[in-house]
């Protein structure tokens, strides 16, 4: 699986879930809402079905019921519908707020206001008194149809003062539970001309609806149910209330916009992972490219490092490790173009003299047979110096650590190469302050004051000095060698160090050097835990400096 599909699937895999967990707590969130709407509701819901059907039975009508529900929905904050029992809208505060109703799921409650005619005890069944079982059913009969005239009279009255936006009448409920007016009063609107009227004309009407209940075994409850079916022609007729502004499922209310949305937002999270993927993928597949053409011997391959983040740091280390390959790939070329001078030179010294003797051009003799074997010698130091530089870059080179005196090194050093100073004409001296102890190859560190004395007597002029110091450095202890020789130009300071570099070629070889000794020393010190410097002024002399751990 490539690296660019698994960046994709994982920033999807997280998108997905965090839309799932959002999509969750939504659900979660609305349900709540739900259920704190529906229990604001049945709070509500007692009172304002008592409201609207008190409203109902003092009007006489349902006009003018939306300015009631319009107070009763703003002072309980819920949604409020009615409707009649075929579903029609009598009123709805979402037409009223001026937005498309919301369907409705919830169960309605009945509003009716139409009243049930009801008998006190005594007057019917069984617990009725000998006087009203006498008259049978005639009474209740009356009683029923004078209920109903005077129920219509205060229904047709405050429907007509309803019409003409004046008061409702003040209406009671008397013994059988039916809400009355006591008469039209000193009215003068006109309505009780049309009450009586009305009255006149259904008045044979309400006596056959009460009639009919006559020799039943149980007239009240036959008289109860005419009562009802009487009422019903003329009375506000009932309605089915619903409430609550969340009236549907929680994923219902999610639906198609929710839907839609969690859609939208994961096609721009599919978008977005892909651009990330492509991005981060790009550096990577560059870096893949580049690494087949450096392991193809192109050393010269580099790639883009834009940005500090991890793949522009990524980038960078890669174009380090480049840069290295390639300076460790010319510094490979120029030792073996080095080893092969240096060793060009002896050996053609060596192969003239061999030819000239083989021509007889030169006579064989003790000093001939001298110089032949110096520039043998001087073959065999060079290849001793090369594997000592290999092994020592590689970390091979073998230490025998042991606890020693460095200010006794230093003095031994000295008398070795007194005579060969004395010999230059160079004065040698050495400086000690007190015990040095250190844990260090003995021999290895005379190998360092060998070279460092040698070319320090080699490049200073007769008459000139030689002087070694050892001294407490901190923590460390230090060894300096300073001459009074021609010193170093600071352009050549720099590559002292360097395999083969020499300050005077000529000089260097005429004396024997291979040009390894200070490349070595250094890298000898620098595996004890310390290092080798020089400083130099020209025509001055030069210093160098060795500092060891204690």
């Amino acid at each position: 699986m490539s690296f660019r599909v698994r960046v994709f699937g994982l920033v999807l895999l997280v998108a997905v879930t965090a839309i799932g967990v959002t999509a969750w707590l939504s659900v979660r969130l609305t349900a709540r809402q739900i259920a704190e709407s529906q229990q604001t509701a049945t709070r509500n819901e007692a009172t304002t079905v008592e409201t609207f059907r008190e409203y109902a039975q003092r009007h006489g009508t349902w006009a003018g019921i939306d300015k009631v529900v319009q107070r009763t929905s703003v002072a309980n904050q819920q949604r409020i519908r009615l409707t009649n029992l075929y579903g029609q809208v009598t009123a709805d505060t979402d037409h009223m707020d001026g937005r498309t109703a919301r369907p409705v799921v919830s169960q309605p409650v009945l509003i009716d206001p139409r009243p049930t005619l009801t008998f006190p005890p005594g007057e019917a069944g069984e617990q009725a008194s000998p006087e009203i079982e006498a008259k049978g059913g005639y009474q209740l009969a009356a009683v029923t149809l004078q209920n109903i005239v005077e129920f219509r009279q205060t229904v047709l009255f405050a429907r007509c003062l309803t019409g003409l936006r004046r008061p409702p009448p003040a209406v009671t409920v008397n013994p059988y539970g039916i809400p009355v007016t006591n008469g039209t009063g000193n009215d003068d609107s006109g309505c009780r001309k049309q009450v009586k009227e009305s009255l006149a004309v259904e008045q044979e009407g309400d006596a056959s609806f009460v009639g009919g209940c006559r020799g039943d075994r149980h007239p009240a409850a036959c008289l109860t149910k005419a009562f009802g079916e009487r009422v019903s022609s003329f009375a506000p007729e009932p309605l089915q209330l619903y409430l609550g502004a969340v009236d549907q499922g929680a994923a219902s209310l999610i639906g198609r916009p929710g839907l839609a949305a969690g859609g939208g937002v994961l096609l721009l999270v599919v978008l977005g992972t892909a651009v990330i993927a492509r991005q981060v993928s790009r550096p990577v597949r560059d870096l893949t490219a580049a690494s087949r053409r450096l392991a193809d011997g192109h050393l010269d391959t580099r790639v883009s490092a834009a940005g500090r983040d991890e793949l522009g740091q990524l980038s960078e280390s890669f174009n380090r490790m480049a840069s290295a390959l390639q300076a460790a790939e010319q510094s490979q070329r120029r030792l073996v173009a080095s080893v092969a001078h240096e060793l060009r030179t002896p050996l053609s010294n060596l192969l003239g003299y061999l030819e000239a003797l083989q021509d007889g051009l030169v006579e064989p003799d003790r000093e001939l047979f001298g110089s032949l074997h110096d520039e043998a010698m001087l073959q065999r130091r060079i290849l001793d110096d090369l594997q000592d530089l290999t092994l020592a870059e590689a970390g091979h080179l073998t230490y025998r650590r042991s606890d020693f005196d460095l200010a006794d090194l230093v003095d031994t050093a000295r008398v070795a190469h007194l005579a060969v100073a004395e010999a230059a004409g160079v004065r040698l001296t050495a400086e000690t302050a007190g015990p040095l102890p250190v844990h260090a190859d003995h021999d290895r560190l005379r190998q360092v004051l060998g070279n460092l004395i040698g070319n320090a007597v080699r490049y200073t002029d007769r008459g000139g000095q030689v002087t070694l110091r050892a001294f407490p450095d901190g923590d460390s202890v230090a060894v300096e060698v300073r001459d009074t020789g021609c010193g170093i130009a600071p352009d050549d300071l720099p590559f002292v160090f360097q395999r083969f570099w020499r300050a005077d070629p000529a000089r260097d070889r005429a004396t024997g050097g291979s040009g390894l000794g200070l490349t070595i020393a250094r890298q000898i010190v620098r595996d004890h835990g310390g290092d080798l410097v020089v400083e130099s002024t020209l025509g001055e002399g030069a210093t160098f400096r060795c500092t060891l751990p204690c």
